[in-house]
């Protein structure tokens, strides 16, 4: 057997407002499309030619389907287009594969399950010429089930089947002999005639006292059906590659990750709490250039997070050593107090009447002369640096101007952009940090709410990284982004859930994050 086919030309509303760009199909899990998911466990089984069924935004996932095939030269996959997708279910889909595939045996899978590619393996070598992966250990209500009768044959496929009856959950994912194929498409074509909105699984049901189909178990390895938001979190828990003991060093960020504004984020003192625990080193990142570190130690150590000054690592670090190496004693500095005393105690200069370097940071007193004396000073030559390019800071309340925004204002004035960029993303910002301690970068986890600095930066770092949705990213910003994380949480203290066994704190890891009811 060497063909297989998914079905994925569904609107998924449900998912909305992710699919009003996107397919369900091509919703990232883990940093890859389920679809991906899909085509890659196929292939990764064996399987030599698969064909996906489009529908709504066909061209995301023929996009999908290209990149993959790219990627696997093993794997050749065509796409078919459902154009009457609106207003038909997947057995419609099915049955325009009928020319290619009746009378021959294929696999079918519906387009949004993520599944361990183990199950396409263990399908793949159950007995019984016609089998359905089943999950004998859970029950949901939104599911297929399936019954078996006395010799361990399916004998019956449908949603509304009772716990007390269900042998199993069906992850929809099937494997069809020849003869089974024939009657299928040929059952598909009489369910049909006039009824188009009509499940696969109605066919299949249809044809069970026909055949002996094997409930091949899939000997609890993972699965996920996405249909809303409740399933998408349980996929990115199930699926994230990250391990939280597999590391050395975790790079937080703060604003809109472990706090907002005064408020510390339910479970993060727990999270650090532990990783310190198991001896993983846990340091504070932050664009932030309105305090220093000693301030924002003080503040985690009053939130309830023990913090030294040296486990915070500023943008205006970068900006310090930059100006340190260039022997800079001519500065102007646009900034809070606590940043222009961060630089003055380096002995940088930073009210100078006529600078060689302007300084742009997060100021939250800025006036109109501090703006109007920087731009004087760019249009005269002294060179732009700002601290870092966030243009918004998130807080309790809501969004605020950040370091980002002043600077373009400054850039507006002057005409002309900074020659540099501090902070995130720069992947020197942590440059120190991973040469003092030798961690090599399979070893640096980098956790943050932002796609554009701190899952960018772990992209340019080459290392894992986790999105929460406490602060800028929403789940919908994750799916369309370029950049993807290794795992997406909703709150930083989920992450205890990606401990071992052994934790000590009540509810903090080892148990199991599969689908369940």
């Amino acid at each position: 057997m060497n063909h297989a086919v998914i079905l994925a030309a569904g609107i998924g509303s449900r998912l909305r407002p992710i699919t009003l760009s996107l397919p369900k199909g091509c919703i990232p899990v883990a940093g890859r499309p389920i679809l991906a998911h899909q085509l890659h466990a196929y292939a990764d089984a064996g399987i030599e030619e698969v064909t996906v069924v489009a529908g709504y935004l066909p061209d995301r996932t023929r996009a999908c389907c290209v990149s993959v095939a790219e990627e696997r030269e093993d794997l050749t996959v065509s796409v078919v287009e459902n154009d009457r997708y609106a207003n038909t279910n997947n057995l419609y889909s099915l049955a325009l594969l009928a020319d290619r595939l009746a009378g021959e045996p294929f696999l079918l899978s519906n387009g949004d399950v993520v599944f361990d590619p183990v199950v396409v393996e263990r399908l793949l070598a159950s007995d019984g010429e016609s089998a359905i992966a089943c999950d004998e250990t859970t029950y949901d209500e939104e599911a297929m089930k399936v019954t078996t009768d006395e010799s361990g044959h399916v004998d019956h496929i449908a949603k509304d089947v009772a716990r007390s009856d269900a042998h199993a959950t069906s992850i929809d994912l099937y494997r069809f002999s020849e003869a089974f194929s024939a009657r299928l498409f040929a059952r598909a074509d009489r369910v049909l005639d006039g009824a188009y909105d009509a499940w696969t699984e109605v066919a299949i049901d249809d044809l069970l006292g026909e055949f002996p189909v094997e409930p091949a178990s899939i000997g609890g390895a993972d699965w996920v059906e996405v249909d809303d938001g409740d399933d998408l979190q349980v996929a990115d828990r199930t699926f994230g590659d990250v391990a939280l003991d597999d590391y050395e060093v975790v790079f937080f960020d703060l604003d809109g990750t472990i706090y907002l504004d005064d408020t510390l984020v339910e479970g993060a003192a727990t999270v650090v709490e532990t990783l310190r625990r198991r001896g993983i080193d846990v340091r504070f990142l932050s664009n932030n250039s309105s305090a220093w570190k000693d301030d924002y130690a003080e503040k985690l150590t009053t939130l309830g997070i023990d913090a030294r000054p040296e486990d915070v690592v500023l943008s205006t670090d970068g900006v310090i050593a930059y100006l340190e190496r260039r022997d800079a004693t001519e500065t102007y500095v646009v900034g809070t107090d606590a940043m222009r005393g961060a630089l003055a105690d380096h002995g940088i200069g930073v009210d100078s009447t006529d600078p060689d370097y302007v300084v742009v940071g997060f100021d939250t007193d800025l006036t109109y002369e501090k703006v109007r004396r920087a731009t004087l000073a760019v249009r005269d030559g002294a060179e732009f640096l700002l601290a870092h390019g966030d243009t918004v800071c998130p807080t309790a309340e809501g969004f605020i101007p950040d370091c980002g925004a002043i600077g373009a204002l400054v850039e507006t004035a002057a005409d002309e952009p900074p020659t540099r960029v501090f902070g995130k993303p720069d992947p020197t910002m942590v440059d120190p940090v991973l040469s003092d301690g030798g961690y090599a970068l399979e070893d640096v986890l980098v956790v943050g709410d932002r796609l554009e600095t701190e899952i960018r930066l772990a992209d340019r770092l080459g290392c894992h990284s986790v999105c929460v949705l406490t602060g800028d990213a929403t789940r919908t910003d994750v799916a369309t982004s370029e950049v993807q994380p290794s795992l997406v949480v909703e709150t930083v203290g989920d992450l205890q859930q990606c401990f071992g066994a052994d934790a000590s704190t009540s509810g903090e890891g080892g148990e199991s994050l599969g689908y369940t009811d």
